[in-house]
C-alpha cells in the first residue's frame, strides 16, 4: 500500500513539473475568464424589497395607512447588478403639503415613486416593475393637549448616601394627540414603573412612557436624572427665635433659649454651612399651653433630615406697666 502511494506521489510531481501541467492550467484559466466574461455581460433580473417612510405634521395621524414596503424587480448586468442588489434602498415622502384640512386623502403616483428609486441606483440598471405602483392613504387632524409627566418608581441611594434635590424629568411634560373625549380624561402621563438602587453619583437614564389607548404621545420617552451624594451628620447649637406677642409691654423668655440641631449635609458642602442657614423658632403660645414646640427650617437645599433637641421648651412672659412719668415698672407673670 505504501509503495502504491509513493508511486502515485512521484507521478504527480513529474506531471506538475512537466509542460503538460502548464498547458492544463492555461486552459483552466482561459475557461474561467470566458465564464466570468459571459456571466458579467449577461443581463439578469433581481427582486428586492424597499422600506417606505412618511412624514406628517405632529397633530395628524393616518386613518388608512399607506404601504410600508415596495417590492421592486430590476434588470442589470455583471457587477452592477450585484451592487444594486446589495444597496440599502429607502424611500421617504413628506406629506405635509397634503395635511391642510381636518381630514383627507393623498396619492403618490407611479412616476414619482419610479424617480425616487432610480435616483438611488447605480450603473445602467433598469426598473422592470414594482408593487404597489401607487401609494395612497388617508389622514385626519387630531386635537392636542400638554400634560405633566410623573415618575413611577423609587430611587434608593447607596449606603451613607442621599439623593440631592428633586428627581429631574426632561421633558417634564409631553404633548398628547387624540380626540377631545380621550384627551379630557388624561390629566398626566406616567412612566413605566422602574426602581433603581445604589445610586451614589449623577444617574441618568431614559424611561418609556405609558401611552393611554387611543392617543399618541410626543415624545414617547423622557430622561430621568437623579444625583446621589455622600453625606455626613453635623450638629449646631442655635438660639431660638422668640415669637412676637403683638404688644410692646410684654416679653417672652424661653427655657432653654438654645437648642441643638442635628442634620445631614453632603460632604462637599459640610464646611459651607452657616448658622444663618437654619432658623429655629417657636410660635406664639396659646392659652393654657405649658410648653412650646420647637420648630426648625432651612432654605439651604444641602441640609436635610433635621432634628432638634429638646423638642419642647418652657416659657415665661414678662409684663411691663408704664408709670405716669413715662418710665416702665416691671411685673412678672408666668403663663
Amino acid at each position: 500500500m505504501r509503495e502504491l502511494l509513493r508511486r502515485q506521489w512521484r507521478a504527480l510531481l513529474l506531471f506538475i513539473h512537466s509542460k503538460d501541467a502548464l498547458v492544463y492550467l492555461a486552459f483552466v484559466l482561459m475557461a474561467t475568464i470566458i465564464w466570468f466574461s459571459n456571466a458579467f455581460s449577461t443581463r439578469r433580473t433581481v427582486t428586492t424589497t424597499i422600506p417606505v417612510t412618511y412624514t406628517l405634521p405632529d397633530n395628524y395621524i393616518f386613518t388608512v395607512k399607506p404601504a410600508e414596503y415596495i417590492r421592486i424587480t430590476m434588470e442589470d448586468e455583471g457587477i452592477d447588478l450585484f451592487r444594486n442588489r446589495k444597496r440599502q434602498y429607502a424611500l421617504h415622502f413628506d406629506l405635509s403639503a397634503f395635511a391642510e384640512d381636518e381630514e383627507g386623502t393623498f396619492l403618490i403616483p407611479m412616476d414619482e415613486i419610479r424617480q425616487s428609486i432610480a435616483q438611488q441606483m447605480v450603473g445602467d440598471a433598469g426598473i422592470m416593475a414594482f408593487t404597489p405602483e401607487v401609494l395612497s392613504g388617508s389622514y385626519s387632524r387630531q386635537h392636542e393637549k400638554v400634560v405633566p409627566v410623573v415618575y413611577s418608581g423609587q430611587i434608593k441611594p447607596a449606603a451613607q448616601h442621599q439623593i440631592y434635590g428633586e428627581v429631574e424629568l426632561t421633558p417634564d411634560s409631553v404633548r398628547v394627540y387624540g380626540n377631545e373625549q380621550d384627551l379630557a380624561a388624561i390629566q398626566r402621563i406616567v412612566t413605566v414603573e422602574t426602581d433603581y438602587e445604589g445610586v451614589q453619583d449623577t444617574f441618568v437614564t431614559r424611561l418609556p412612557l405609558i401611552c393611554p389607548e387611543g392617543v399618541r404621545l410626543l415624545p414617547d420617552s423622557i430622561y430621568l436624572r437623579a444625583v446621589g451624594e455622600q453625606f455626613t451628620e453635623r450638629a449646631m447649637t442655635l438660639p431660638i427665635c422668640a415669637p412676637d406677642l403683638g404688644r410692646t409691654d410684654r416679653k417672652i423668655h424661653l427655657f432653654p433659649s438654645q437648642v441643638t440641631v442635628t442634620f445631614r449635609v453632603g460632604t462637599t458642602w459640610f464646611k459651607s454651612i452657616k448658622e444663618q442657614d437654619i432658623e429655629v423658632f417657636v410660635e406664639r403660645p396659646q392659652e393654657g399651653e405649658e410648653k412650646l414646640q420647637v420648630k426648625v427650617t432651612s432654605t439651604n437645599p444641602h441640609i436635610t433630615h433635621m432634628r432638634v433637641k429638646p423638642e419642647e421648651v418652657e416659657y415665661l412672659i414678662e409684663s411691663y406697666e408704664t408709670t405716669t412719668d413715662g418710665r416702665s415698672a416691671e411685673s412678672v407673670s408666668e403663663d
